[in-house]
């Protein structure tokens, strides 16, 4: 169920997906929205397989400020996404859904971890994710056939493009795609993405395509979807 069901659909939930993505550019070839698509789809495939359950609209917004030189880039600060997401999550308990699943769609965002641990620290395993991990993101790859690993093809690259390609292939701009390869990047989360890559690309899109995309939405749904039924609440 999602934004579309009634409140009445809604009574006997008690699993929520909740994606979050951010707005941020991605290169010349994919919109600022790509990590919110993604999210969104994600935590839309696991929604149907964990029926019934509430796919959350996606918060769009997270935390960017490496990408804050390109024009566009929105970003919360570290207490104010800490705020929103335990609101969120609070606002759901409310509502008699006891399990939330965060579906991380913005590799930067690594304050959620520390999010979730901190609500499951006061109510004890009530939060799970933020999904997918590198675990899963590794697997996926291998799955889609993409040989280069998530680190050197870490944003807009050829993973991200294919996904996006597969999801909503009119948003890519074919003919802006460019490859930018930077294995080394030692002070990325100090000076940000703009002395490393023109573009705003990190990876090889050239290499895209809508079945790696296909693939890598199928692997990271199964992979997290196994995951989960690894833990008693969600049998």
């Amino acid at each position: 169920m999602d934004s579309l069901s009634s409140w009445n659909e809604l009574t006997d939930v008690n699993v929520a997906f909740l994606p979050i993505g951010a707005t941020e550019q991605h290169g010349y070839h994919l919109p600022i929205s790509t990590d919110a698509l993604i999210a969104e789809a994600i935590a839309n495939e696991l929604s149907k397989r964990f029926e019934p359950s509430y796919c959350v609209p996606v918060l769009p917004y997270s935390a960017s400020f490496e990408h804050a030189d390109f024009p566009g880039c929105i970003s919360l600060r570290t207490h104010t996404l800490t705020v929103v997401v335990t609101d969120i999550v609070q606002s759901l308990k409310r509502s008699g859904i006891s399990h939330v699943v965060i579906i991380n769609g913005h590799g930067g965002n690594h304050l959620l971890r520390n999010i979730v641990q901190e609500l499951n620290a006061e109510d004890p395993r009530t939060v799970w994710g933020p999904f997918p991990n590198r675990r899963h993101w590794e697997e996926a790859y291998r799955a889609a056939g993409i040989r280069e690993t998530i680190s050197r093809d870490m944003h807009a690259g050829e993973g991200e493009t294919s996904l996006i390609m597969h999801l909503m292939p009119k948003a890519v701009k074919e003919d802006k795609r460019s490859d930018c390869d930077v294995p080394d990047r030692p002070l990325l989360e100090t000076v940000g993405m703009k002395p490393y890559t023109e573009s705003g690309t990190i990876g090889f899109p050239t290499r895209a395509t809508a079945e790696k995309g296909r693939l890598l939405l199928q692997s990271l749904t199964d992979q997290i979807a196994l995951t989960l039924k690894d833990i008693e609440q969600f049998k």
